[in-house]
């Protein structure tokens, strides 16, 4: 068995091809199938040689390995289109000479203008074939006036085509509702996705084709092109697409959509893939956090289901948190240092700095959190979240800072700091259980929530501790 994934290089790897691939490398190593990578770059204004690379980066960080393609090679290649043209044009002239294909001269705006009587009269535009028949003097005719010609493939009436579609089912086409006799190489000579994409599957021996069901409309006329050049249709299986929350197409105003994004910003590829290697189906144990060999195990195309899969950005969230949670700490403490580095959050005491991040990386979801999470600890005074804020303001709170202020000035010091500076405030006070814990937290981290106090506190140093309780009295209490 072979399976492709074929992706555009033309911007960053989506979410939902992602998933394409995924489902793919899942089919391939159940069934010991070979994976090939095709890059379809036959959009020559927008495909990149940075986006191709950048789409390899993006698969190979998710854990996906090929074992053909256009930076392996393979006994198949060339594996980008664009270096495949000779190969295009063979077939071209082939589908001319037989009479399954023509040129057509009709310019852009004569279409446009075709389409827009249709859609005023609410009917699908259906070239009408106005080239089909033209003689040589009518074609050099529009030759000497300067028209190229594109070529169209000339749909024969009547046929009717069944899809054995591995997770739609039994899908039927007829020829007569595909639009007419469609383009397949444009005026400028370059052929279209939807005629060179069963070339390139048949010579490279695809036998099952697993994609969106967004090229569901386009496997008719594939299936006329293999046809109409006698060569074998693969096994087909079209996924339903990703929705947003909204149940609407995914797209960025939803989240995030780039594999890159997700990688910048901390995501595991071990918790990115088995989130998107389960979206349309379910394990019969209903786990969720499972290894790449048990999605593999249980894995069949007709598992998936016919209804679009929701991208829940949550779910992935917290799927990731789980994964990061679980992960040794130096491997962990080595996916958290960039963060830190960047922010500048770094220090000369390398073993107090490990501490730091072994207290809050249980309140990492992502690892750029990290930032924030640590961010507590360093500088003498905090951002006070706004609940923290309204909380200081109250009278409650301004009886702890005024003790707390009180107590740095006579009988708590660097020695008993940490031990000794709620119970004395209790005891001062009269405060105890939330009256006495959230205010104190608020003014010592600037939030509500956090790690245990016990764990910041010697952490924090006296220092830093006593001027923030300063600050505090000198903003809300004085």
């Amino acid at each position: 068995m072979r399976v492709r994934f074929a992706p555009s290089p033309t911007g960053f790897l989506h979410v939902g091809n992602a998933r394409t691939a995924v489902l793919n490398y899942l089919f391939k190593k159940k069934y010991n199938a070979t994976y090939i990578l095709r890059i379809e770059d036959t959009d020559m204004e927008r495909s990149t040689k940075e986006s191709e690379e950048s789409i390899l980066n993006d698969l190979t960080w998710l854990g996906i390995q090929w074992d053909e393609g256009p930076d392996c090679g393979g006994n198949f290649g060339p594996y980008r289109q664009s270096e495949r043209f000779d190969i295009y044009h063979e077939y071209t002239e082939k589908l001319l000479s037989s009479g399954n294909a023509y040129h057509c001269y009709c310019t852009q705006e004569e279409l446009d203008a075709q389409r827009k009587i249709a859609a005023e009269a609410n009917k699908p535009f259906i070239y009408p074939g106005t080239c089909r028949n033209l003689t040589l003097e009518q074609k050099k005719a529009f030759e000497n006036q300067g028209r190229k010609p594109t070529v169209r493939f000339k749909v024969k009436e009547g046929i009717t085509l069944t899809i054995d579609d591995q997770i739609k089912g039994t899908v039927i086409f007829n020829s007569e509702n595909i639009g007419g006799d469609f383009i397949i190489v444009r005026s400028d000579g370059v052929p279209v996705y939807n005629y060179i994409v069963i070339i390139d599957d048949t010579l490279m021996n695809v036998s099952h084709v697993i994609r969106g069901e967004d090229h569901l409309p386009n496997t008719p006329k594939q299936m006329l092109i293999a046809m109409a050049l006698g060569l074998p249709v693969p096994t087909y299986a079209h996924m339903p697409l990703l929705l947003g929350p909204d149940r609407t197409k995914l797209s960025k105003r939803h989240g995030i959509t780039s594999v890159s994004v997700y990688r910048e910003q901390g995501y595991l590829p071990e918790a990115l893939f088995n989130y998107l290697g389960l979206l349309g189906w379910t394990l019969e144990s209903g786990e969720e956090i499972v290894p790449v060999e048990k999605l593999v195990s249980e894995f069949e195309l007709s598992k998936i289901g016919k209804s679009s899969a929701i991208f829940d950005f949550q779910k992935l969230k917290w799927m990731n948190s789980v994964y990061l949670r679980n992960l040794p700490f130096e491997k962990a403490f080595d996916l958290f240092y960039p963060y830190i580095e960047k922010a500048h959050l770094t220090a000369s005491d390398n073993e107090w700095l490990k501490k730091v991040v072994d207290t809050v990386r249980g309140n990492c979801e992502i690892a750029s959190d990290i930032v924030k999470e640590i961010g507590l600890f360093f500088g003498d005074t905090v951002e006070f979240e706004e609940d923290a804020e309204e909380l200081l303001s109250t009278h409650e709170a301004q009886t702890v800072i005024r003790a707390a202020y009180e107590l740095i000035h006579s009988t708590i010091n660097a020695h008993n700091y940490s031990t000794e500076t709620l119970g004395s405030i209790k005891q001062k006070t009269g405060l105890k259980g939330k009256m006495l814990f959230m205010p104190f937290r608020a003014m010592i981290t600037g939030r509500l929530h956090g790690p245990e106090l016990d764990k910041i506190l010697p952490l924090l140093g006296y220092d830093r501790f006593a001027t923030r309780i300063e600050y505090c009295y000198s903003r809300f209490a004085k």
